[in-house]
């Protein structure tokens, strides 16, 4: 699935992005935002780690998901390269737990000895030397072994997308609703209900560039056309025939 992140409005703002057939990183990413304008940034339950060009010096730093659609705090950065890790993939230098890491950016020098690695990134400019450096540099990190209980439960959501009963899946997975919860919530931050939540507003963005809204509602199970535009909303700062006007008809704006 790819994960969308942000909401960009201006064509002044450059976004690039190589999507990644790889067991860690979904995908790498780069905004050339010289006039620092406006990003908001869209909830998708992964954790990015994202380095920033300040006063001409590359900082790095551990972004945990939104948990509603707004202002991105990279908006106030000429340049943002980030790497998108794959939902539940945690390298073992987090110590922090994911509750800890939601709507927050912490510098990635809490975790790493990292200044030497800023340092070189900062002076590249091709977007392929910068995915090649932090691939490198990242594929000697130890990764957390992965909770199969929690990735079983983020197939379910995934798959189904997002509409699926959390009562349905946890009689699926077989263990008690308190267990299961209790784990999904470390590794991921949230509660399953609110896991499937942002995966069904992020299937509902893929849906509306080809199926009209009412058939949205229908395919992922919305109540009716109030909570479908309640959430979408939530998730997004846009209602669904805004998105559809600015996004998919006029490409005015880009939801990448």
């Amino acid at each position: 699935m790819n994960f969308k992140t942000f909401y960009i409005n201006n064509h002044r703002i450059k976004y690039r992005e190589a999507l990644l057939n790889d067991p860690i990183f979904e995908k790498f990413y780069l905004i050339e935002n010289p006039h620092q304008d406006d990003i908001v940034a869209i909830p998708d339950g992964c954790v990015d780690i994202q380095f920033t060009w300040e006063n001409n010096e590359c900082r790095g730093y551990v972004c945990g998901s939104f948990l509603q659609g707004k202002k991105s705090n990279i908006s106030t950065y000429q340049r943002c390269f980030g790497m998108k890790l794959h939902p539940g993939i945690q390298f073992k230098f987090l110590q922090k737990k994911i509750t800890e890491l939601l709507g927050c950016r912490v510098p990635l020098s809490k975790f790493l000895e990292i200044s030497s690695f800023e340092h070189r990134l900062g002076k590249l400019a091709c977007f392929s030397e910068m995915i090649e450096l932090s691939n490198h540099f990242f594929r000697e990190q130890e990764v957390a072994p992965v909770n199969m209980i929690a990735s079983s439960a983020v197939k379910l959501i995934v798959g189904t997308p997002g509409s699926l009963r959390v009562s349905d899946m946890i009689q699926s997975l077989g263990y008690s609703q308190q267990y299961i919860n209790s784990i999904f919530k470390y590794y991921f931050g949230v509660s399953m209900k609110k896991y499937s939540d942002i995966i069904r507003a992020q299937t509902a963005i893929t849906y509306l560039d080809a199926t009209n809204i009412m058939d949205v509602i229908i395919d992922l199970g919305y109540y009716d056309q109030a909570h479908f535009i309640r959430d979408f909303k939530q998730y997004t700062s846009l209602t669904p025939k805004s998105f559809v006007d600015q996004v998919c008809r006029t490409k005015a704006g880009m939801v990448v």
